[in-house]
């Protein structure tokens, strides 16, 4: 996991002014835990870019935020190809009650390229899950 801060590209980099979007990346590990609770207010997709908006208890310490993989594709019962996502959080042992919310950003490119690299073609649409809550999905087009 990864703190926003820590992966903030320069400003020349991201093309934009000193408020440019931190954009985390997909952690891709085979056993993939949420840790510490968090709930996914909002979610959606655009281009390569995941956003969510997350709610936590805490308020005292830094929190640090990740979004992983398990490396496989799976089925939806439809039959649509089909990616579990973990939204990983740790609450640095903050036990302070306040509700934060926090909007981050994930790039999704690692999803595309091992799509193409199992030999679907450079182009598809996978439904994403994230920490098996049904209410909580997104369709990705690439």
């Amino acid at each position: 996991m990864t703190t926003p801060e820590a992966k903030a590209p320069p400003a020349a980099e991201a093309g934009e002014g000193p408020e440019a979007e931190v954009v985390l990346p997909l952690e891709v590990t085979e056993t993939p835990a949420p840790r510490d609770l968090i709930a996914v207010e909002s979610l959606s997709v655009k281009g390569n870019i995941l956003k969510l908006s997350v709610r936590h208890g805490g308020g005292c310490r830094e929190h640090r935020y990740g979004l992983a993989w398990d490396g496989r594709f799976t089925k939806t019962a439809g039959g649509e190809p089909r990616a579990e996502l973990t939204v990983l959080h740790d609450a640095n042992n903050d036990r302070c009650k306040a509700l934060v919310y926090k909007d981050l950003s994930f790039d999704l490119s690692t999803l595309r390229e091992a799509w193409s690299e199992k030999g679907h073609g450079d182009h598809g649409a996978l439904h994403l899950d994230f920490n098996g809550v049904p209410e909580h999905s997104a369709q990705f087009k690439f």
